[in-house]
């Protein structure tokens, strides 16, 4: 749940556009209909993938990532079989379970209300006094 909570932070604080959606979800939210489906991010992620993916064997290694903290920061978890690799499948099994964490009302769409419930949840109470 901590990285749930850090990646929704992160994202929460992306320029926003004039309409107060950030960019990020206005360009995974292809329709334009105010949520994220499954169909939606797996394309997005399969692009950021492929990108990485500088030899196009299917599968990152950690020298293809090595310009990327982010990216080496969480390779073991993507990496599930520990082979020293991150398959497409390894990828996209882990981009679903991370969708389903976000996804709060499990309706299969994520929204910026359940993004931003995320990250207010994981913020600290300073309205209360302890007494």
């Amino acid at each position: 749940m901590k990285n749930v909570l850090a990646l929704a932070m992160i994202i929460l604080a992306t320029p926003v556009q004039a309409d107060n959606i950030p960019a990020w979800f206005a360009a995974l939210d292809r329709d334009g209909n105010g949520a994220i489906v499954p169909d939606e991010l797996h394309n997005a992620r399969y692009q950021r993938f492929a990108r990485m993916d500088a030899d196009g064997d299917q599968q990152l290694s950690p020298f293809e990532l090595r310009n990327d903290r982010a990216w080496l920061g969480r390779f073991a978890w993507f990496d599930g079989d520990n082979n020293g690799r991150i398959s497409i499948d390894e990828y996209e099994v882990k981009g679903m379970a991370r969708f389903a964490m976000l996804d709060t009302n499990g309706d299969g769409r994520i929204t910026l209300a359940e993004l931003r419930a995320i990250t207010k949840a994981g913020k600290p109470d300073t309205t209360r006094t302890t007494g």
